[in-house]
């Protein structure tokens, strides 16, 4: 039976994203097949893994509305075991969905349940917001991931979160359960340690073991559209998503009988299988803001700046130089006249 894990919060800037891809990516270092569903018009999951956004012609709009099915949406990346169904702007869209349409929250989970048993987990990444987007992912899952940054409003934005998922538990008659990911967390500063006490305290088991820390690494890997898991798979913050992905596993399959640090040891195995790919690479080619003289033309610039553009600037540089001496000297000189 797949497993479909939603990763949500209401809040922005959580982590949703990055957590949504090293966990999919750990789960199949360790051997299954996994696909992430964008549901986040933003489309930062396809930037992650290093796809070109202007590449994507449908995604999530079309499988939500049941224009197209599963595996006419589902591109495969280059991470063995990875695909993706990515997001496109169009899926805003679908906000503004009449709630007289029949029962628009269950759309997602009816175009999911044709995907014919070849996922062994599928992540869906949810917008930072609660509308009708969210709304489709919680139900189509049977458990959600939270992430939480460990500052002042945290504990605020959990509360709403536990009231949203208790209400789809009883309007919708869905079993969901969940568990919460502290992220950016820097148990060197006092606030966080005062939030990660006080979240664990009262949410008990419900709480992950694992904490994702401030990692520059991190943040170094999604923009080179890698995961952390095979960008710098033994910086901390690579570490720790290794063992938030064995925790994921030791509570989506509760009946397997594997340890913690058997999981861990088998994803790393799945890593350093990946780092020996020469195909793989470590560091994908970052996002490039578009040239100027190309806009509009539909071309990316995925190269670094062209040898005549080097030495055009170079002799910007070179005359400016010349004009500013220009100007010291004419100033010098009428200085002098004036005496």
């Amino acid at each position: 039976m797949t497993a479909i894990i939603a990763v949500m919060n209401h809040k922005g800037g959580v982590g949703k994203t990055t957590t949504s891809l090293n966990i999919a990516s750990g789960l199949a270092a360790g051997g299954n097949a996994v696909l992430i569903v964008d549901m986040d018009p933003q489309s930062n999951a396809a930037t992650g893994l290093g796809i070109d956004l202007k590449s994507i012609e449908k995604g999530s709009y079309e499988l939500v509305l049941g224009e197209e099915p599963l595996a006419n949406v589902a591109l495969k990346t280059d991470l063995p075991d990875v695909s993706l169904v990515p997001a496109t702007f169009q899926l805003a869209a679908l906000s503004t969905i009449s709630s007289d349409d029949e029962d628009p929250e269950y759309w997602l989970r009816e175009s999911l349940q044709d995907h014919g048993g070849i996922y062994d987990f599928i992540l869906i990444d949810c917008p930072p917001s609660f509308g009708i987007l969210s709304l489709n992912a919680l139900v189509a899952a049977q458990k959600v991931i939270v992430p939480v940054q460990s500052e002042s409003f945290a504990i605020a934005g959990l509360q709403q979160m536990e009231q949203s998922i208790e209400d789809i538990r009883v309007e919708a008659d869905h079993a969901l359960d969940y568990r919460i990911l502290m992220t950016l967390s820097d148990h060197k500063q006092k606030l966080h340690q005062l939030v990660d006490t006080e979240i664990r305290a009262h949410f008990k088991e419900v709480v992950f073991q694992t904490s994702i820390p401030v990692e520059p690494k991190i943040a170094e890997s999604a923009f080179l559209g890698r995961p952390v898991l095979l960008h710098s798979p033994y910086s901390s913050g690579g570490q720790a998503y290794v063992k938030a992905c064995a925790e994921v596993l030791k509570w989506a399959l509760p009946d397997d009988a594997r340890s913690l640090e058997d999981y861990q040891k088998q994803i790393m195995n799945g890593v350093q299988s990946w780092m020996r790919n020469k195909e793989l690479s470590a560091g994908s080619e970052p996002v490039h803001l578009d040239d100027p003289a190309s806009a509009g033309t539909g071309a990316k610039t995925t190269n670094p700046p062209a040898a005549a553009e080097v030495n055009s600037f170079k002799v910007s540089l070179r005359n400016g130089v010349i004009l500013a001496l220009a100007l010291t000297i004419g100033m010098a000189l009428a200085f002098l006249g004036m005496e």
